[in-house]
């Protein structure tokens, strides 16, 4: 299980672009996912079992969903088995 906070970066075997994760919640997250780099890509990115420096900024976070409505059977059974599901990290505004 990983635990919350740390950052991790998955690299794309096809584009060969990478992205930063962050975990906002303890969980198991995957080796592999779909590229999320580059728009239209099909390739698949790899884990760097979280050796990046953690200092980085995260573009997607890792999260336990409140709900399994919505989610596929497989999803569902990743989520209640202690897995996190991916989104889009949405940027902080910004205080005046």
């Amino acid at each position: 299980m990983e635990i919350s906070g740390m950052k991790n970066r998955y690299v794309c075997q096809t584009c060969g672009k990478g992205v930063i994760t962050v975990n906002v919640d303890n969980g198991t997250t995957p080796f592999m996912i779909f590229c999320k780099a580059t728009k239209g890509c099909k390739g698949m990115m790899y884990s760097s079992f979280y050796s990046v420096p953690q200092e980085l900024p995260a573009q997607f976070e890792w999260f336990k969903p409140a709900s399994l409505k919505g989610y596929s059977l497989e999803m569902q059974e990743h989520i209640q088995k202690g897995g996190l599901d991916l989104r889009a990290k949405k940027p902080r505004k910004r205080r005046r």
